[in-house]
């Protein structure tokens, strides 16, 4: 019985101990597995934490952005730049990169503006002075009470000028731009219009011109009939008086043959005018204008360069049996050029320029030089100075090129009347007495001429222009504009001097005497014109006899 007995007990405390050992390892198990869940959870929390402040610090970084951009674009409030100089210690890499940032994204599209803190200085208009200061200068900024009232009117907080303000400049000059764009093409408008009109002007011009050259041409046609009668009677006159002058010469001896010998050389004068007028003729009615009247003169040359000389003189073959003198001026023109080709090259360049002041002869490549007598050297021999040369280098006076003069003939004496203003200086006003004593160093023969003050008429022997007198040389008619008024001293000059012109052109035209402009005569002789003259000043005030001034009231009148 006694060993039954100690068999349960040990079947009792070997489950017992079974029951502890269980007990034992699932108290471990259970605490282990407790103690490593707790170990995670704070792992985990201390993620979370980390995960949270990388959110605040971004959420942060992102909100300081936000504010950088709406201080850009000029919508930001003043809580919005109180916070940008808070964080801007705090943040100052994120700040400036987001700053940089900002400056590639508008390089080369920022423009120059005054510096608000010195409006001496230019800086770019994106410049931010806030993000330039120093750690200290912005402690200092936000120690001093830094707030919503402050913030307002800080200048350093923004840009010089916000991204809107910046396009607005762009705007403005773009619309300025347009503006002068479209002045431009206004302007080009306007100017293809006043072309248009000038056009059709000049081809109305050219309309007056024609009718008025074919009136002219009529006249003259008119004129060549008169002279050529005149001519035959003179011939048959000098016929006469030659027979007669033959009796005389038998009887009178060797005084009478010098007066023989004196009527053949009219006789072969008269020949020689004659065959001019022959070939004239020949050349038609299309030639019968001003310009062809001159070539009685003008047609063959007076004579030839011989040389070049050095000093700027040259040699000619005219001298002392041409009872040619000193002081004669005249034209040099190419060898192989004749006076009507020269005239006619003349009109052509008139027609064509676009200058009305063009003076005769100007940049015509036909006319090369003017010359001045200095000394007679012998019969057929002389020196002249060359006044001026129009292109000394690449069409320079050559032997042989020609030289005329209108108004100087060796075996006639030129007579000639003129009036209006002659300007030789081209100042506007006259310098008509000049021009006298230069005719009459030419040997010409003044009949008549206008004086302009006193406003009268100077003739010769008190006779005037006459049949004998060969041209009027006339200057500018005045211009009577629409702003004239006629009852001033001015405007009562200027209807006087147009009477006196029209006076003598009426006596010109009574007596067949050829009306020649003044600035193409005095061309024709070798004087060399001022460019861009001014215009006849008929109404200066050196021309108007000025009135007294009224005597002063007496005393209890």
């Amino acid at each position: 019985m006694a060993k039954k007995k100690s068999g349960g007990t040990s079947i009792g405390l070997i489950l017992t101990l079974i029951f502890f050992v269980l007990a034992t390892f699932i108290t471990g198990t259970v605490a282990y597995f407790g103690y490593s869940e707790q170990e995670q959870f704070k792992a985990d929390a201390k993620k979370a934490i980390e995960s949270q402040k990388a959110a605040e610090s971004e959420k942060r970084e992102e909100r300081v952005r936000k504010v950088m951009l709406r201080i850009a674009l000029g919508v930001e409030d003043p809580a919005d730049r109180v916070l940008l100089v808070q964080e801007l210690e705090p943040l100052r890499p994120q700040i400036k990169d987001e700053y940089d940032r900002m400056k590639r994204g508008l390089a080369d599209k920022v423009p120059q503006v005054a510096d608000p803190r010195d409006k001496t200085k230019m800086v770019s208009a994106f410049n931010w002075p806030l993000l330039s200061m120093s750690a200290d200068a912005v402690k200092n900024k936000t120690d001093g009470g830094f707030d919503a009232d402050t913030a307002k009117a800080d200048p350093d907080v923004a840009p010089a000028l916000t991204v809107p303000a910046m396009i607005g400049i762009f705007i403005t000059k773009a619309e300025q731009a347009d503006k002068l764009k479209n002045d431009a093409l206004s302007a080009r408008d306007a100017a293809n219009k006043r072309f248009s009109d000038e056009q059709l002007s000049k081809a109305n011009d050219k309309k007056i011109f024609d009718a008025a050259l074919a009136t002219i041409q009529g006249e003259v046609a008119a004129k060549y009939a008169k002279l050529d009668a005149d001519y035959q009677a003179l011939v048959v006159k000098h016929k006469n008086d030659g027979a007669a002058a033959a009796d005389r010469v038998k009887n009178l001896g060797i005084a009478d043959n010098n007066k023989a010998d004196e009527l053949a050389k009219f006789n072969d004068k008269v020949a020689e005018q004659r065959k001019l007028i022959d070939k004239l003729q020949e050349q038609g009615s299309g030639r019968t204008n001003a310009v062809g009247v001159d070539l009685l003169n003008m047609e063959e040359r007076k004579g030839e360069i011989v040389r070049k000389e050095d000093g700027g003189f040259v040699a000619i073959n005219l001298g002392s049996s041409k009872k040619l003198r000193p002081q004669i001026t005249f034209l040099v023109v190419r060898s192989d050029i004749s006076w009507l080709a020269l005239m006619e090259k003349e009109e052509s360049l008139k027609r064509n320029s676009y200058r009305q002041d063009r003076q005769p002869f100007e940049e015509n490549p036909y006319v090369k030089a003017g010359i001045e007598i200095v000394e007679i050297t012998g019969l057929e021999s002389s020196r002249a100075k060359v006044l001026f040369e129009n292109e000394p280098i690449r069409n320079p006076i050559q032997p042989k090129d020609q030289i005329f003069n209108l108004a100087w003939q060796p075996a006639e004496e030129i007579r000639v009347a003129f009036a209006g203003i002659i300007d030789l200086d081209g100042d506007g006003l006259d310098n008509n007495e000049d021009f006298l004593r230069m005719l009459e160093r030419q040997g010409v023969v003044v009949d008549e001429y206008l004086k302009l003050k006193p406003l009268e008429f100077v003739k010769r022997d008190g006779k005037g222009m006459s049949l004998q007198t060969k041209y009027l040389i006339i200057a500018e008619n005045p211009r009577l504009d629409q702003g004239t008024k006629l009852e001033t001293a001015q405007g009562k000059q200027l209807l006087e001097v147009n009477a006196k012109m029209s006076d003598i052109r009426s006596r010109a035209r009574e007596n067949g005497v050829q009306v020649i402009d003044a600035n193409k005569f005095l061309a024709m002789i070798g004087y060399k014109l001022p460019r861009n003259p001014v215009s006849p000043q008929y109404g200066a005030g050196a021309y108007i006899d000025q009135a007294a001034p009224p005597p002063p009231k007496k005393e209890g009148n």
